[in-house]
């Protein structure tokens, strides 16, 4: 036997329970109508549900609310759109008991096992139509033949025409209301969303036992190791000058008030980088007025010669040989170069080039800094070829630990010419070997881990766009070791982009879609707008109507369609 109980829209959930404990039955067909309470959350359901279940007893759903058969669905509870019970007859005879008793109401419980619809092909209003045209055949046939004459009412004009208004008038009232319709095309306000995580790696070889445990965030790491090595040809720099320096006179323009002392080998330079110097100190007299207040700049003519080479470290030899010019005194601020210069008035001479390259102890030094170097990033790379090599052989996605203090370097081998040092060679070669140590993790791992941890974070009413969570946006720190355990603490960052849901698919989807529909019901079209661009979950929203000539939103929430607003 089962219990077919009927609620009311405002029952609350304990109520409800009170009810249903009471009965005996086992299987309870609770009819509810739309909208109740008992639909307005999962939760209500859910504990109605569990009550029921502790009490032995089997719910069973009998409604045509949207909401509530979504809801069930999600709760694994049978839901039906109707519930058919056999008709109890009333007795044919007319009988003392009949005229006294009042007729039986009809029962609320029922033995077939599952609520059921009748098989009976239903007729239509045609099937009616041909069989009353049968019967009305059968009828003419009884007739007289003899019948010569019938009488024809003419329809009253005024009658048929009210009723032709009357039926127009109220298609017009059911077409206002029931047949109009709106979409609103809706695109959800979107967000950026970061999480971070601390994660360790563990080397696979010290920490088999903690790896065995699938502890959550923690990921295999391994040592990987290459040698590389590197023969490189350097060019040689320095140089010993054998030409002879140019010489001449500058005169020092000195426009301050004040005397100008200058050292020895104070140094004058041209526009192209030529230096020359005094060859003793000497003090520039200052600026003075004549009885005419005019002022004469302090001058001073000394001897100078040229550096053996430029400030860009080229011999200078013959190119000394110059034009009258301008120098400035590099050695004083931009300031003070304004108040005091030299210039040239005759041509400086006596400049030849000549020099020879050296090979001296700190192009060697300089040589050795710049092999190591190279083959420090030469080894980051063999690294990574090796683990592309492992991850093609293993079939995974090894990548190495970017962090310097995690890429060991020794060097193994380090050759050079024993006669090296103070040859005059132009060019020279070193020999060099290094082994690399690094460390590699599985980084789909890591993604898989981070993305899990991000979908955590998002917001009740938001969901996490899959395709922008893109594996380019992890970032990770190294935050400490524990070198004896072999594991690496790191703090890993991802990022992605999170946005409302507005598909019905979804609880909260289904809520919002409700919510917006019976709001903007019976509104102008730009007041509907205007309510929906204001909502904190849509970012842009479009509305069409139909009939597209309809200016306010139909007073049906049923006939407005929420859909997403594609780019």
């Amino acid at each position: 036997m089962k219990k077919v109980i009927y609620i009311e829209i405002d029952e609350e959930i304990t109520s409800i329970y009170d009810l249903v404990k009471r009965v005996k039955q086992k299987e309870i067909y609770l009819v509810v109508p739309r909208k109740a309470i008992l639909f307005q959350s999962i939760v209500n359901l859910k504990i109605l549900n569990t009550k029921l279940k502790e009490l032995k007893k089997k719910l069973i759903i009998i409604t045509t609310d949207r909401m509530g058969r979504h809801l069930a669905g999600q709760l694994n509870i049978p839901v039906y759109s109707q519930i058919e019970v056999e008709e109890i007859k009333a007795p044919t005879e007319d009988t003392p008991q009949m005229r006294i008793e009042p007729i039986q109401a009809r029962r609320n419980e029922i033995i077939k096992d599952l609520p059921r619809r009748f098989t009976e092909k239903k007729i239509t209003i045609g099937e009616l139509i041909k069989e009353f045209r049968a019967q009305n055949k059968k009828k003419k046939k009884g007739v007289n033949d003899s019948m010569a004459s019938f009488n024809f009412v003419r329809p009253n004009r005024k009658l048929l025409a009210l009723i032709l208004m009357i039926s127009i008038g109220l298609f017009m009232l059911i077409s206002y209301i029931a047949l109009p319709g709106a979409t609103i095309y809706i695109k959800p306000k979107f967000d950026n969303i970061s999480h971070t995580v601390n994660i360790v790696l563990a080397d696979k070889r010290k920490n088999q036992n903690l790896l065995m445990q699938n502890e959550p965030h923690v990921i295999a790491s391994e040592v990987v190791e290459t040698v590389t090595k590197q023969t490189k040809v350097f060019n040689t720099t320095s140089k010993i000058f054998e030409g002879t320096n140019a010489t001449g006179k500058i005169t020092i323009i000195n426009t301050s008030s004040e005397e100008w002392q200058l050292k020895k080998d104070t140094r004058f330079q041209t526009s192209d980088g030529i230096i020359f110097r005094i060859q003793e100190g000497v003090i520039v007299p200052p600026a003075s007025e004549d009885e005419e207040g005019v002022e004469t700049p302090g001058s001073l003519e000394v001897s100078v010669m040229a550096d053996p080479f430029d400030i860009y470290d080229d011999p200078i030899g013959d190119r000394g040989n110059i034009e009258p010019t301008m120098f400035m005194i590099p050695g004083l601020s931009k300031y003070n170069q304004e108040l005091i210069w030299g210039e040239s008035y005759e041509p400086m001479i006596g400049g030849v080039t000549a020099f020879q390259k050296i090979v001296l102890e700190e192009d060697i030094e300089a040589a050795k800094k710049q092999i190591e170097d190279n083959l420090i990033l030469m080894a980051k790379e063999d690294l990574r070829s090796h683990i592309e090599e492992m991850n093609r052989l293993n079939h995974t996605n090894l990548v190495l630990l970017d962090d310097s203090r995690y890429l060991k370097t020794e060097l193994l081998d380090l050759r050079i010419s024993d006669d090296l040092e103070g040859s005059t060679k132009d060019k020279f070669e070193i020999f060099a070997k290094i082994q690399a140590e690094g460390v590699a993790y599985d980084f789909d791992q890591l993604f898989v881990l981070l993305k899990k941890e991000l979908k955590t974070r998002t917001h009740p009413d938001m969901r996490i766009i899959d395709e922008s969570i893109n594996p380019d946006t992890i970032s990770y720190e190294v935050i400490d070791e524990d070198e004896d355990l072999g594991q690496i603490k790191i703090t890993a960052s991802i990022q992605g982009i999170e946005e409302y849901v507005i598909d019905t698919s979804y609880e909260a989807g289904l809520r919002f879609s409700t919510n917006v529909k019976e709001k903007v019901a019976s509104l102008s079209v730009e007041e509907a707008e205007s309510y929906v661009n204001n909502l904190s979950e849509v970012d842009e929203v479009l509305i069409k109507t139909w009939p597209i000539w309809i200016s306010n939103m139909p007073r049906i929430p049923d006939n407005i369609e929420i859909k997403l607003l594609e780019e």
